[in-house]
């Protein structure tokens, strides 16, 4: 098999579908297997792909692995695998957080082929932010095939392993901070009397359309603050309520916060 899932849950599923819907692997080339066999059967049957029986499995029978277990549970399943992807000599492709390369070659316990991937949940809508780094015993040609398998979900950031925690926290957990702000904006659309379907919308629309415009305009995001303004006018009032009520420190403070625990968590054992 070309690709194998250990672990199928929500972003793994989700990766699992842009990939497919790539067409870079053929479904009949993919072995996946979760502890949720009803979670397996419902992808098999959504997207035709293999199913297998065991990890033991996905780890003897495929070229590249995409490990999507929890962190807590990496290193019992690197150990059981380990045997397995020694002698095919197979890529590993970790997406768990606050587990670099060092500590997954440790679980392995020999020198193992490490992608390190860290996508977010916008994956499912096929518009992932996702960085990548390597060990170095990967290939050229295995770093091209975890690349393209990154741009299956969205776009990817190949970065060095030490900016893997500040990424997390603008790309891993800030969808839920932009997901707050959304849910805050239709909440005061509400209180003015719009229908709850229609304030989500509303907000919704609004943030796809602002994050398409950063990302074609060749403005800073300072100054598309500034064009959004006019002197005197409703929007300056806002802007100058959320930098008195410290919406900017709030922000700064959150990717601090996640930074920490990131840390904390690829310094423990």
């Amino acid at each position: 098999m070309k690709l194998g899932f250990i672990g199928t849950g929500n972003l793994a599923s989700a990766i699992l579908r842009g990939v497919v819907a790539a067409g870079i692997i053929k479904p009949e080339e993919i072995l996946i297997y979760d502890i949720n066999s009803e979670k397996v059967c419902q992808l098999k049957s959504e997207l035709s792909v293999n199913t297998a029986s065991s990890a033991n499995q996905v780890a003897a029978e495929c070229d590249n692995v995409v490990i999507a277990v929890k962190p807590k549970d990496f290193a019992s399943l690197a150990g059981d695998i380990s045997n397995e992807v020694k002698a095919r000599e197979s890529l590993v492709i970790s997406t768990a957080a606050g587990t670099g390369v060092e500590k997954i070659t440790a679980y392995f316990g020999f020198d193992v082929k490490v992608a390190r991937i860290m996508p977010n949940l916008n994956a499912a809508a096929g518009e992932s932010m996702t960085a990548l780094c390597f060990s170095d015993t990967v290939t050229q040609a295995e770093k091209d095939f975890a690349a393209d398998f990154c741009a299956c979900f969205g776009k990817y950031v190949e970065l060095e392993e030490k900016y893997f925690s500040a990424f997390t926290a603008l790309a891993g957990s800030a969808p839920a901070f932009a997901f707050m702000f959304a849910d805050a904006l239709a909440t005061a659309g509400i209180k003015y009397g719009l229908p709850a379907k229609t304030a989500q919308d509303i907000a919704a629309q609004m943030l796809f359309g602002s994050a398409k415009l950063m990302m074609e305009s060749p403005l800073s995001a300072g100054e598309l603050i500034k064009n959004v303004c006019s002197p005197g006018g409703t929007t300056i009032e806002g802007v100058c309520s959320l930098k008195e009520t410290g919406f900017e420190k709030s922000v700064i403070t959150a990717i601090d916060k996640t930074v920490e625990k990131d840390c904390k968590m690829s310094a423990a054992k």
